[in-house]
């Protein structure tokens, strides 16, 4: 019996070592472009509080990190990770903006 108490700690151990735990991560596989205007883009950007910030590839950068900034606090704030992906808006095919679409958890 004490053979078998010692065998499974060890496998129990081996386990808990060898396997380490799912990462949730941002899967750029799920983003989706949509092409809108200069004004539908500035409309919602005004909206995200980016009111005369000039809308180009530095504004889709910089709504990115942000996000992912702010994605990151509420990851460690309750201790969990959430997959994500983005709605690029595009002008003339050119990303000028990342939204980062809420997911109702339940």
């Amino acid at each position: 019996m004490k053979y078998v108490g010692t065998l499974l700690t060890v496998l129990s151990l081996a386990i808990i070592f060898t396997f380490s735990p799912v990462q949730a991560a941002y899967l750029s596989e799920y983003d989706q472009y949509v092409e809108v205007s200069y004004e539908d883009a500035r409309y919602i950007a005004d909206l995200l509080g980016m009111k005369n910030i000039p809308l180009g590839d530095k504004t889709a950068s910089i709504s990115f990190q942000v996000q992912e900034d702010m994605i990151k606090k509420i990851e460690n704030r309750l201790d969990i990770e959430m997959d994500h992906y983005y709605i690029w808006l595009t002008i003339n095919g050119q990303p000028v903006l990342a939204i980062d679409p809420p997911v109702p958890m339940f």
